[in-house]
């Protein structure tokens, strides 16, 4: 249990034999392959769906919001985009099944959703604490992080967290999107952390040592490491 939750909050644990199976790319099964034409279709082609595409679309809505605290956040996908930091792939079949089991609860595309995971291994066994809501964006509860810590304390470690940016069409300011005049092009789904979410890693790798960062949109991911948090922007 965690004080306040949010609307439809749910914290999860799962403890799973460790298997090669979890790290290699997710097939794309009937599920993944409706999601993805429904995407193609909203996007207008294959082209607008390829995760640079997206990235540069969301850097460019950023960049425009010109003397604004917000016009940082292109600093991130302008790393990404160079090459600087993170490791894009296709995403693999851990991410793919926490992304599923939060879009069951949620539709992603009619009604876009975040979850949010630690992801631990050790002793031969896969430790996942899963959190979602029926919002984007989530709260770091410690009642969950104090079990990683206390995980790691007995010797497994903290490959990474992961969340997903999901897509978000049909934006209107004011929306339950936190959508603003400046961010209602921004359709999401491109996978460089934002300034909060790179200053979340640093203090997790400060508390317990946090190897990495995913970000998912259940299709593709981008994996980042422990010394990319230092090449990416954070709130000052």
């Amino acid at each position: 249990m965690v004080e306040d939750p949010k609307p439809g909050e749910l914290n999860e644990f799962f403890d799973l034999p460790d298997s090669p199976a979890w790290w290699a790319p997710a097939p794309i099964d009937a599920e993944r392959e409706q999601y993805r034409v429904a995407l193609v279709a909203r996007l207008g082609g294959e082209q607008g769906l390829q995760q640079r595409a997206l990235l540069q679309r969301q850097n460019a809505v950023h960049a425009a919001m010109v003397g604004k605290p917000m016009q940082r956040e292109a600093e991130n996908t302008g790393r990404v985009l160079d090459g600087s930091a993170g490791q894009p792939g296709p995403a693999n079949c851990l991410e793919w099944r926490l992304f599923q089991r939060q879009a069951h609860r949620y539709p992603m595309i009619e009604h876009p959703t975040e979850l949010g995971a630690y992801i631990l291994r050790g002793h031969g066994r896969l430790r996942v604490y899963l959190s979602g809501g029926d919002s984007v964006g989530g709260r770091l509860r410690h009642e969950v992080s104090d079990r990683v810590v206390a995980d790691v304390a007995n010797g497994f470690e903290p490959v990474a967290h992961l969340h997903n940016h999901p897509f978000m069409f049909d934006r209107k300011p004011g929306d339950r999107l936190y959508t603003t005049e400046d961010s209602k092009n921004d359709i999401g789904g491109a996978l460089a952390p934002s300034l909060t979410d790179v200053q979340a890693y640093r203090n997790m790798r400060e508390r317990f040592g946090l190897k990495g960062a995913w970000l998912t949109n259940g299709l593709d991911s981008i994996h980042y490491t422990s010394e990319d948090f230092d090449r990416l922007s954070a709130w000052d």
